[in-house]
């Protein structure tokens, strides 16, 4: 603390300060340092980000934002929870702000020109141990020739503005490698070039403060480039403390983003790519679970997100956005991700609990698979552990056979302090 507060004060602590005037001068500033450190803990920790007063000059900047980012809406629907997705014309989404797509021939029918087969033929049985989530807006959601996009308020925005020094953009909490970040995750790299990864994802909600998350993804990358996929409890990025999906784009100083905001595609007019999961798993019952893959259209090398057993391509990312992953991916990770600043005990991971080894009480992926020359397969024998710390977990079981499969299991308690 004294260190923190010479740095605040511009004092450095020589013996000459130390006579006693000078020492009563001290003590007053000191008083008066911890008590604005109170008064910014005491916002920090009641997520009072979005309430404290602006500048004239940061109010006008955001609400210039607010208008560059919001997209004119056909329709407007708002969800039980209070979300507002706003219908916004295909040509009109924000992908199409990325200076790299400005000359694009997409449309609203994308889908991908190479369909992925399995190595094993066997039929996707549906397993009523765990339940799907249901993802989409009711009443079948936005118009056809619309996707929807969820509208960024004045909030978001100064969420946002405090937390851009600690995060890698503006509305990038989750970077790659930042300090407080850690990890509980199989990462396969053998040497092949891999086009694609999947799972099924049980979802959890856990309890977590801005700007703390904890996430359970698939990832996939080439180099410092990245896209991901999964679900998280994300108070900083959503304003919430509920569950969402989400999707999360690493491509380049221009392309860090969340969900549909810099060079993501969207198609599918009735599923956001950032909606509330509700109900999340509960301990020690049936699992509710997402299930998403991230594969590549070998013929346009276009990256798709696809979401539920039955195939549904939601959007995609243009090879074109990306250097590396323009052409392939060198690595695929399924697992556990969490996040708290310097200091803070952060939140746990998975399901919040050390491992039983027992899907009703782990954050699992199940069916985890990869896609290579176009086939899809169980990932390669001997996964990396990407583990950083003893309160977290992870455990590749391999092919359990039935219906799970591809099985990782992950997890772990909260508390760990960086």
């Amino acid at each position: 603390m004294d260190k923190h507060l010479s740095n605040l004060s511009g004092f450095s602590f020589s013996s000459e300060l130390f006579t006693e005037e000078n020492r009563v001068k001290f003590m007053g500033l000191r008083i008066v340092l911890l008590y604005l450190l109170f008064c910014y803990l005491f916002l920090y920790q009641n997520e009072a980000e979005g309430y404290r007063k602006l500048s004239k000059e940061e109010d006008l900047e955001i609400e210039e934002q607010l208008k560059r980012l919001n997209k004119p809406a056909v329709k407007t629907i708002k969800t039980k929870y209070g979300d507002i997705y706003d219908c916004v014309d295909f040509y009109k989404q924000p992908a199409f702000d990325h200076p790299l797509l400005k000359n694009h021939s997409f449309h609203p029918q994308m889908r991908s020109a190479s369909i992925p087969s399995r190595m094993s033929l066997e039929k996707e049985v549906p397993n009523s141990y765990y339940k799907s989530a249901k993802i989409g807006l009711k009443g079948g959601g936005c118009p056809i020739g619309t996707v929807p996009i969820r509208r960024i308020t004045k909030d978001d925005l100064i969420r946002a503005k405090l937390h851009s020094q600690m995060y890698a953009s503006k509305i990038n909490p989750l970077a790659d490698g930042q300090n407080g970040t850690h990890y509980g995750a199989v990462q396969y790299t053998a040497n092949i070039n891999y086009n694609g990864v999947g799972a099924v994802l049980s979802a959890w909600n856990l309890p977590v403060r801005a700007p703390q998350y904890t996430s359970g993804r698939i990832k996939i990358k080439n180099g410092a480039e990245s896209m991901e996929a999964g679900w998280t409890v994300n108070p900083g990025l959503y304003g919430d403390v509920r569950t969402h999906m989400y999707i999360y784009t690493n491509a380049g100083s221009f392309s860090q983003c969340f969900n549909a905001r810099c060079g993501y595609v969207h198609l599918r007019p009735d599923i956001p790519v950032d909606m509330v999961i509700d109900p999340a798993s509960t301990y020690g019952e049936n699992p509710i679970v997402i299930t998403l893959s991230i594969y590549q259209d070998t013929v346009k090398l276009d990256w798709y997100l696809k979401i539920n057993d039955d195939g549904i391509d939601i959007g995609f990312w243009p090879h074109t956005i990306f250097t590396n992953l323009g052409q392939t991916a060198t690595a695929v990770e399924c697992g556990g991700e969490e996040f708290s600043p310097t200091d803070v005990p952060g939140p746990g991971m998975g399901s919040g609990h050390r491992l039983k080894y027992d899907t009703i009480y782990d954050a699992f992926c199940a069916r985890t698979n990869i896609k290579v020359n176009n086939t899809i397969m169980n990932p390669p024998n001997g996964g990396d552990y990407v583990i950083d710390n003893d309160h977290f977990e992870v455990a590749d079981k391999g092919d359990v056979g039935g219906d799970v499969r591809y099985l990782i299991l992950y997890g772990g308690i909260e508390g760990v302090v960086t």
